[in-house]
């Protein structure tokens, strides 16, 4: 009789938990919410009291489900430069009203926002490596070696020097990690690149091999990747943070072999970022991350995960196009996910004006919303194998 009490008791506890996977996965959404999966937005405030009033504005708008993701810096690049009057360079050597502090202060910050979220967030980063890690030892976070010096090494020793970090990001809750770069070094001194030690080898190989292993280190432990900067950015003679990126004079065919090997069988943990680089020889009129042809081109090599766009907020985009203009080329071109880092250019609602400008968009028939529902459908996917829990009901 007891046995029979505790099989009742499982199968019970089975099949609501299936319920609740069957509400959060297969219920109708509507247009706002999937849109809100679309976008993920930094933010000012860490949780602990500072910048109450735009901290309340981020946890408004996940409450509301007008976006699906953050993305976490450690320096307030806007602040710096309206306030303080320093160059963006000047800036990014400064700490100064992040999200960012320590250890225990990231992990409370990411679990206030997961507990009041409808749907599960993608908490994002910035952790190559190097010139490039948000969390740095500073804030009481191990260091990480550039991918220029993991190049130099093993494939082996990538990958456990990338799983030792999917564990670190994992116990405070980061979920995905925007690396690994697999931009190859054409330019040694493109100063987005390859002066920054971001790329693993001018060679295709080498950086094929340990962008295989930074991303399955990554997945071992977790944690989603995002292979970038798609279709390559090593030749660029400028930084797209700073304007527009031309790259048809130096751009090299086999900057996409990375891409073809690794994403014939992709995790499902695996996304792709797209550059705001123009290429010609791809896309007459648009730099990639607004390029149907060029977006095309990677859903070609057989790739069906999620795609999201580098920050719209760079120069590449905002000095060309407006905001609106440019949402909607973006998910036109088939992004999946639109990344606004709002560091760059600063606005408290960054998230819920995206999000109302990309509604308008389809209601006035310049998206369809098969093209919403298309994304929306590969990110629930993706999220399907991070997380196992119900939805909640967003705020209106």
């Amino acid at each position: 009789m007891k046995r029979k009490k505790i099989f009742a008791t499982t199968l019970l506890a089975s099949l609501l938990f299936i319920g609740c996977l069957s509400v959060y996965y297969f219920s109708t959404p509507s247009l706002e919410e999937m849109v809100g999966q679309m976008i993920i937005t930094g933010f000012h405030g860490d949780g602990m009291g500072e910048n109450p009033e735009d901290f309340a504005a981020i946890q408004d708008q996940i409450k509301r489900g007008q976006i699906g993701g953050v993305i976490l810096f450690d320096v307030d690049v806007y602040g710096l430069t309206k306030d303080k009057k320093m160059t963006m360079a000047e800036a990014k050597k400064h700490i100064f009203s992040s999200n960012i502090k320590n250890v225990d202060q990231v992990k409370q910050l990411i679990t206030q926002l997961q507990q009041i979220a409808p749907t599960p967030l993608f908490i994002t980063i910035d952790q190559e490596g190097g010139n490039i890690q948000r969390l740095k030892p500073e804030h009481g976070f191990a260091p990480i070696p550039s991918h220029k010096q993991l190049g130099m090494g093993t494939p082996e020793n990538t990958y456990q020097t990338a799983y030792d970090l999917g564990k670190r990001l994992a116990e405070i809750g980061i979920n995905v990690d925007f690396a690994p770069v697999v931009d190859v070094d054409v330019n040694p001194e493109s100063p987005a690149i390859g002066a920054k030690e971001r790329s693993f080898s001018p060679d295709p190989k080498i950086v094929t091999e340990h962008g295989r292993a930074f991303a399955s280190g990554l997945t071992a432990a977790n944690v989603a990747s995002a292979l970038k900067h798609a279709p390559g950015h090593g030749s660029a003679k400028r930084d797209s943070h700073n304007g527009l990126t031309d790259i048809t004079n130096t751009y090299q065919p086999y900057e996409l072999e990375p891409y073809r090997q690794l994403l014939k069988n992709a995790s499902p943990y695996t996304m792709v970022m797209v550059a705001h680089v123009f290429n010609k020889n791809f896309d007459s009129v648009a730099p990639a991350s607004l390029s149907k042809p060029t977006i095309q081109m990677i859903r070609d090599m057989g790739f069906d995960g999620v795609i999201v766009s580098d920050d719209m907020d760079m120069g590449a985009i905002t000095d060309e196009y407006g905001f609106e203009t440019a949402l909607e080329m973006a998910i036109n071109a088939g992004n999946d996910i639109v990344t606004i880092g709002n560091n760059l250019n600063y606005r408290p609602f960054a998230g819920r004006d995206a999000n109302r400008a990309i509604v308008k968009s389809v209601r006035d028939g310049k998206i369809k919303k098969s093209r919403i529902r298309e994304s929306y459908n590969r990110i629930m996917k993706m999220k399907k194998h991070m997380f196992n829990q119900g939805r909640k009901t967003p705020t209106r």
